[in-house]
């Protein structure tokens, strides 16, 4: 497993010790294999709204297990397990695992589909690492940032991006040529009346999603349904965006003081090829 990282300062391959599991490169590059199961790479950063605190992390792992974004997993299944063959070892990155849920629950999903994918996952979130590595069995995981990943050039044939922004062109770099990326992305009606509190002036815009030319879309499918939750589901949900930290206390008041009957959720499930 080692021979598959590579330095992210240098570039060069890495290599365990004789008596640890740490990592080490030529150049005298230290990466330690973390109590609970992990290399770190990279230290987490304190900026606003980057990551969720102990309290929000437990009711995102409630609302998770309680099935309500299911439907992202069942329609990930099927275009994975139509892309790749049985009989062949593939490599799988999850961009930016956070908590390790989807990575955890399309793993269990394509145990029946006979492909062998090996899933590897990063984030810099220390706390949402922390639970993916309780949480998941079988998987090499590191704390990493998005700006240089410790991984070797073409490593993944698998790429998975799930509600998670496109950062930079890394994501490019480890995918191998001919490699799939499954992109799920927000459409232009997801929590549509969480966001009208946040903004009354609300207006619907058509989906687009900018991609580089070495990716070819494939497939373009909408993933989309409702549910009723809690006021405490809906904050939940907020917490899960990039935009909540907009939200001032009056409207975390006003958003969790009140059910919503028939909540929006919008995706778009894009699947791409590496030219």
């Amino acid at each position: 497993m080692s021979s598959f990282f590579q330095c992210p300062i240098c570039q060069q391959s890495l290599k365990s010790y004789l008596t640890t599991k740490d990592l080490h490169c030529e150049q005298h590059h230290k990466f330690p294999l973390n109590e609970a199961g992990y290399w770190v790479f990279a230290k987490s950063k304190k900026e606003k709204g980057a990551s969720l605190s102990r309290a929000q992390m437990r009711s995102r792992m409630f609302l998770l297990a309680s099935g309500m974004l299911t439907p992202i997993v069942a329609k990930m299944k099927p275009f994975v397990a139509a892309h790749f063959t049985q009989g062949q070892d593939y490599q799988w990155l999850d961009y930016d695992c956070g908590d390790g849920f989807y990575l955890g629950a399309l793993k269990d999903s394509l145990q029946d589909s006979g492909l062998s994918l090996q899933p590897h996952g990063f984030t810099e979130a220390e706390n949402a690492l922390f639970v993916a590595a309780k949480n998941l069995n079988d998987v090499s995981l590191c704390q990493s940032s998005t700006k240089r990943l410790p991984y070797h050039d073409e490593a993944f044939d698998l790429l998975t991006l799930i509600d998670k922004p496109i950062k930079g062109k890394e994501y490019l770099r480890v995918l191998k040529q001919g490699g799939m990326a499954l992109m799920v992305v927000v459409g232009p009606r997801h929590l549509w009346q969480i966001r009208e509190q946040l903004y009354p002036s609300l207006e619907a815009k058509a989906f687009s999603l900018d991609l580089p030319d070495s990716l070819t879309v494939v497939a373009t499918e909408t993933i989309a349904w409702q549910a009723d939750v809690s006021g405490e589901q809906a904050l939940t949900l907020l917490d899960m965006t990039p935009y909540a930290w907009r939200a001032n206390d009056k409207q975390r008041q006003a958003i969790a003081s009140q059910a919503i009957t028939g909540l929006e959720f919008d995706y778009r499930l894009v699947i791409a090829k590496k030219k």
